[in-house]
């Protein structure tokens, strides 16, 4: 029998009837062994965080820990008949989890906002609506267990962006996972709690942005590795049909993206689409585990929605995402030509810094070097530079707020395609500020002035719309 892990996000938790979209999925995929990961309810872990950020006010710590409760006694109401075991159970569970984040606030307040108790305190939303999702799985009569993800993967010690530990995730997923999914006498829904690990000592870790999606696809990765059948599929249900050509805030009308390789949409996740994080991808890639991209309201959709797997078009262009969130940071000399150890030295910068560099590109004479930070970081990577004896010295340093587009696939290696793109921006006399590709790479990264960051798409879009293969340029656009 196929196994298919699915996500829930918080959208998928809102009320009543999106719970009740949910048993209508499970009656749909009745013929799956089924692994159901849950996020916090929306807006719950940034409560928890601000509540422990803020102890020190009282007023706001209590109007914090009264809208926790509410939220979730107002789910618990609409989805349960009132002193039903059900209804009972999830109050009683919201009871007790508050209770221990009271304490957990008490020695928040002893010791400090430690990345441990970070970790810890934001846990407790995926631990309530994982529970009350199981509870719901229960009333409909469907054969349900609740499984708490710290009980399952097992990180490093990388408080607030976990890494898993697979050989040590696999061991606890072949004794806790595997064992209900191959059970013959009972077809058991397992509801595990996303976004949250725990590291080797006991101490619970989150897995960062994109958290529960990432627990979907460890949990898929090591449910194949340990489990006799390999027919397995992971489904992350979202508020979209999949990912698009371009955002829908650049291009309203944009076509949906119905096939990609893992490689390209990994591209298009780092460079903007906030839908999926590439790290998702990195767990599954090697095991060639399909990964479907489904919008919530639309649980039937036989054909809009996206697929991600280890077979691609080599004859399209997948996307154009988008940074607009960029500084260049310029790095010139006229003077230290061919001095090895120049861009060792940015990065360990950088890397010193905690800065993230997202894109590279150097003149081959060596004479100037361009990168992106995000903006927030813009002022202190220039500091930094300039505080370090090298660059105050022989080096000009300055920067500029830019948009970064880059365009993904296979075809993006023909020069035919490069041609029709800077065609495309001349027609508008765009300049083109900077250029990165990869060797064999399968995305071109322009950079240009951010306030033609809108017209450069809408350009390239249009002038490469045959290559997208969308039905709606095709038909006339």
């Amino acid at each position: 029998m196929s196994i298919v892990v699915m996500k829930f996000g918080g959208s998928c938790l809102k009320n009543h009837e999106a719970f009740e979209k949910i048993y209508n999925i499970t009656q749909v995929y009745k013929d799956h062994k089924k692994v159901y990961v849950a996020s916090a309810l929306s807006g719950i872990t940034d409560l928890l965080l601000s509540t422990a950020q803020n102890l020190d006010e009282p007023a706001i710590v209590d109007k914090n820990i009264a809208l926790i409760e509410k939220k979730h006694l107002d789910i618990i109401e609409q989805i349960f008949e009132e002193d039903s075991p059900y209804y009972n159970n999830s109050k009683d569970w919201l009871d007790k989890k508050l209770s221990e984040l009271e304490d957990a606030f008490a020695d928040i307040i002893e010791f400090g906002l430690e990345p441990y108790y970070q970790d810890y305190i934001v846990s407790f939303g995926e631990i309530l609506s994982t529970y009350i999702l199981n509870q719901f799985l229960l009333s409909k009569g469907f054969n349900s267990v609740y499984i708490a993800a710290n009980y399952l993967i097992i990180t490093n010690d990388n408080f607030n962006k976990a890494y898993p530990l697979y050989e040590l995730t696999n061991n606890r997923v072949k004794n806790k996972i595997i064992p209900l999914l191959e059970n013959p006498k009972e077809d058991s829904i397992i509801c595990v709690t996303g976004f949250i690990g725990r590291n080797k000592i006991g101490y619970i870790t989150t897995l960062g942005r994109g958290g529960s999606d990432y627990t979907a696809t460890i949990l898929a990765r090591s449910i194949h590795d340990t489990c006799s059948d390999k027919d397995i599929k992971v489904i992350l249900w979202k508020d979209v049909d999949g990912l698009l050509i371009v955002d829908p805030k650049y291009m309203p009308e944009s076509s949906l993206i119905k096939n990609l390789s893992y490689n390209e949409a990994k591209q298009i996740s780092h460079f903007g689409a906030k839908i999926l994080h590439p790290k998702c991808l990195e767990a599954i890639e090697k095991r060639n585990i399909p990964l479907e991209i489904r919008n919530f309201e639309k649980p039937l959709e036989e054909v809009r929605f996206t697929l991600i797997s280890a077979h691609s078009d080599s004859e399209q262009i997948k996307g154009i995402s988008v940074v607009d969130d960029a500084t260049v940071i310029n790095v010139i000399s006229g003077t230290m030509v061919d001095v090895p150890g120049v861009l060792a030295k940015i990065f360990k910068i950088m890397g010193k810094n905690g800065i993230s560099v997202s894109f590279v590109a150097q003149s081959s004479s060596e004479i100037s070097t361009s990168f992106i930070v995000k903006n927030a970081d813009a002022d202190r990577a220039i500091q930094a530079l300039r505080n370090a004896n090298l660059f105050s010295d022989f080096y000009e340093v300055y920067s500029e707020k830019v948009g970064v587009i880059n365009i993904t696939g296979k075809k993006i290696l023909e020069n035919q395609t490069k041609a029709k793109i800077f065609n495309a921006l001349a027609k508008k006399n765009i300049k083109v500020k900077a250029i990165s590709q990869s060797f064999e790479e399968l995305n071109l990264s322009i950079i240009i002035p951010k306030e033609k960051l809108n017209q450069a798409i809408m350009m390239i879009h249009n002038d490469l719309c045959e290559d997208f293969n969308s039905n709606e340029c095709k038909n006339g656009e």
